[in-house]
């Protein structure tokens, strides 16, 4: 790992980029263009997927990558704070791709990419004469994920087209860490808090759209081919047992991987604060830290008249804690213990 995270520094080190400030206002003015485009230009169901949360960090916050900051941009992988993908990124669980791909005179670079049972992200550097330093404002894709058997196991793109798999991840976050004339460092988080996410060894992750949004031109969508087979670290999990009764809040599941605990309880009542049991859920290690979800999956059963939730911490398999607990607001803390 120390050999490969001193390759990617290469590139970032000893410079200083900042994200454009005026998003929001650019993006404003672009939005109704997408209905009104044709294929080559971006529809509107590209938007989508991705969470509020995620399009709100995305539509406003202005990186400034020092040299410090790749440091830690490289340890932590993407360009969040992130500690569930840091430790794991520490014990050997991020993969160096280094692939590259050319179509539509775009060129695409998975440089790092990471999978566990329940999240995925991959970090890409893209070259095109539609990225601009001053002019970029957003960048996003699609893509198919096909497993070793070529099987469509998960997808993310417009509506308007066919989607074969399943389906495995929700919650997408784009994230830009670095834009230069012609080039820029694109980042993917996403998440899988309904269903187990399969070994991702030997699979495939093809990118089939790029969109581009840009002050002066709006958005530009180039669809082409550019497919990566991938590497995947070993699955590690842990199942963890509720340890004491909370009176009106049962544990369904609490499993924890190399980078994310995946936790689904239920509690008494129709519950409709959706985004608010999110940032009112906690995980609580040994040491008193707390480590919050980016979403919930929440599932109202209104004959039993109970709510079941489901979210996805930042946190790794090795972090080697004894001891974890799940506080939800106006609940006690329920008390974790490993499942021998």
């Amino acid at each position: 790992m120390k050999r490969n995270v001193d390759e990617l520094m290469k590139e970032d080190i000893n410079q200083e980029q900042e994200l454009p400030t005026s998003i929001r206002t650019a993006f404003d003015q672009s939005y109704e263009q997408i209905r009104q485009q044709s294929k080559k230009k971006a529809k509107k169901s590209w938007l989508k997927p991705i969470s509020v949360a995620a399009a709100a960090i995305a539509l406003s916050s202005s990186i400034l990558l020092t040299n410090d900051t790749a440091l830690a941009k490289l340890q932590a992988f993407l360009g969040i704070s992130d500690p569930g993908l840091e430790t794991a990124a520490e014990n050997g669980d991020l993969q160096y791709i280094a692939q590259t791909q050319e179509s539509k005179n775009i060129t695409i670079t998975l440089d790092n990419f990471f999978a566990d049972a329940y999240r995925l992200g991959s970090q890409l550097t893209i070259e095109s004469e539609h990225i601009s330093q001053d002019n970029l404002n957003y960048l996003d894709f699609e893509y198919r994920l096909f497993d070793a058997a070529g099987k469509e196991i998960d997808a993310h793109v417009s509506d308007t087209k066919e989607i074969a798999g399943p389906g495995i991840y929700s919650g997408l976050q784009f994230h830009l860490t670095s834009v230069k004339n012609n080039r820029a460092t694109l980042e993917l988080l996403a998440e899988s808090m309904t269903t187990t996410a399969p070994s991702l060894e030997g699979a495939r992750l093809v990118v089939e759209t790029v969109h581009f949004l840009n002050k002066e031109d709006g958005i530009t969508s180039i669809d082409g081919e550019w497919a990566f087979d991938l590497t995947s670290a070993n699955v590690v999990t842990q199942v963890y047992l509720a340890e004491n009764s909370v009176p009106g809040l049962t544990l369904q599941q609490a499993i924890v991987t190399n980078g994310s605990m995946q936790v689904s309880f239920k509690i008494n009542g129709i519950s409709n604060e959706d985004e608010n049991i999110t940032f009112e859920t906690a995980l609580i290690n040994g040491n008193g830290e707390s480590f919050y979800a980016k979403g919930a999956n929440i599932e109202r059963l209104e004959q039993e008249q109970q709510t079941v939730i489901t979210v996805v911490f930042p946190y790794s398999v090795w972090n080697e804690q004894q001891s974890l607990s799940l506080k939800v607001k106006d609940y006690e803390e329920l008390k974790l213990i490993k499942k021998e």
